[in-house]
């Protein structure tokens, strides 16, 4: 009775949720995975440690950053040298509370100040704020969640300048326990980015709103866990894609089959997240119809009490701006290296290349494909009172084979943050 219960419980969320997991990975960060995901519960134990004020029921984590403080220098081929100097700062608060022993509702308010010193244009107050529940019942873990997250960062490799977005999110993730090693899971989630650069006086970067799009996602499938730290998943995931604007447009859905395979030892942490996908163009959509693998893997390595290293790869559809080419075939491998030089004290560095491989729509449009490499590192210090401090630099070049598109970025800075480690990432 009780299976039968949570079975329809997933079934309402998932039809009212819309769909799933919608990432808007326009750009990914070189550098790879820096440190081994935590799962639900130890996150949230974690976070409601950090949380050390209460309002009556309510626990509070007061959250303030100065980040991304930083020099940023642009070297176009076609376009000449863009340097200046930008900070964002951010302050708010997160809230936690127990609706019951095992139901948790989260939420969050930290509105971030994007300033730069000679870009007027660029500088925002973009809003971050969201809502989640997370809940572990007997059989069934369930998230939910629906945020808005503005932040600035590079959306496209064709313009590696900082702008800001924004993604609308909602989404659910469910796992079901069948019997003593076999789960059924679930995934919805749907939204929306925009990029918000009307304001902006530069032509090249005004060009980002052609990549304005929602996307809805849907995986589900069968994970099997036989004994402890080991997974293997597998279903299929269906996604649709529709951009806003008709030019450029590169509207696309289709279904593939999913493998998930982590396995999560103390000196060993492997994992993979790979779709065979399917994908055809819409009704009006210039998108040419993909048929391969996309996703991740990763392998990290504890060498000592204080070394450790990561070889990881992925492969990518990135979104084009180019007039006949609607997107491109982004593949990466990279290794990295964490080095524990005192107990608060960490150096990590990373080197990383790749190719972006343009696919067209027409016959005689040029063949493209721009090489990227890039290296970089950073020193972080973990000062007492939830205090991290992180010191870092990063060089990307892409090296195209068509006259015009080489490009260079390169940054480095500072980042702060006082009262929860998870102000850099998603909300």
């Amino acid at each position: 009775m009780r299976l039968r219960a949570a079975s329809f419980f997933i079934a309402v969320i998932l039809a009212t949720a819309g769909s799933a997991k919608a990432q808007f990975v326009q750009y990914t960060p070189p550098g790879g995975p820096e440190e081994r995901p935590e799962d639900r519960k130890q996150r949230l134990e974690r976070e409601l440690e950090e949380a050390r004020f209460r309002l009556g029921a309510v626990r509070v984590s007061p959250v303030a950053g100065l980040r991304d403080a930083a020099y940023v220098r642009n070297l176009f081929d076609s376009g000449g040298e863009r340097s200046d100097f930008t900070v964002t700062v951010a302050a708010g608060v997160r809230a936690y509370l127990r609706t019951g022993p095992k139901v948790t509702w989260i939420g969050t308010v930290v509105p971030e100040y994007v300033w730069w010193r000679e870009r007027e244009d660029a500088r925002r107050l973009n809003q971050r704020y969201g809502l989640r529940t997370i809940a572990f019942f007997n059989r069934l873990t369930l998230e939910a969640s629906a945020a808005r997250d503005e932040r600035q960062g590079i959306v496209s490799p064709e313009v590696p300048e900082l702008v800001s977005s924004r993604a609308d999110r909602i989404g659910v993730d469910a796992e079901l326990k069948l019997t003593g090693a076999t789960f059924l899971f679930a995934s919805a989630g749907q939204g929306r980015q925009d990029n918000i650069v009307d304001e902006l006086d530069d032509p090249r970067t005004r060009s980002l709103e052609l990549l304005d799009r929602e996307e809805r996602i849907l995986r589900a499938g069968l994970r099997w866990r036989p004994v402890s730290g080991l997974t293997f998943g597998v279903g299929a995931e269906r996604s649709e894609v529709d951009f806003e604007r008709s030019l450029r447009d590169s509207s696309n859905s289709g279904t593939g089959p999913v493998l998930e395979v982590v396995l999560d030892r103390r000196r060993v942490f492997f994992q993979v997240d790979l779709v065979a996908r399917s994908l055809e163009a819409k009704t009006g959509s210039r998108f040419v119809d993909f048929d391969g693998v996309t996703g991740g893997a990763s392998a990290s390595f504890e060498l000592g009490q204080r070394v450790g290293m990561t070889a990881y790869g992925s492969r990518a559809i990135v979104y084009s701006l180019s007039e006949t080419q609607p997107y491109m075939d982004d593949r990466r491998i990279g290794i990295s290296t964490r080095i524990g030089l005192a107990e608060r004290l960490s150096f990590r560095a990373f080197a990383e290349t790749g190719t972006h491989r343009y696919v067209a729509f027409l016959p005689t449009a040029p063949r493209r494909s721009d090489d990227l490499s890039a290296v970089g590192g950073g020193l972080r210090f973990e000062l007492p009172g939830a205090l991290q401090i992180e010191l870092s630099a990063v060089r990307t070049d892409f090296d195209s084979n068509l006259p015009g598109n080489d490009r260079t970025y390169t940054v480095g800075g500072v980042t702060a943050t006082l009262g929860s480690s998870w102000l850099r990432g998603n909300l």
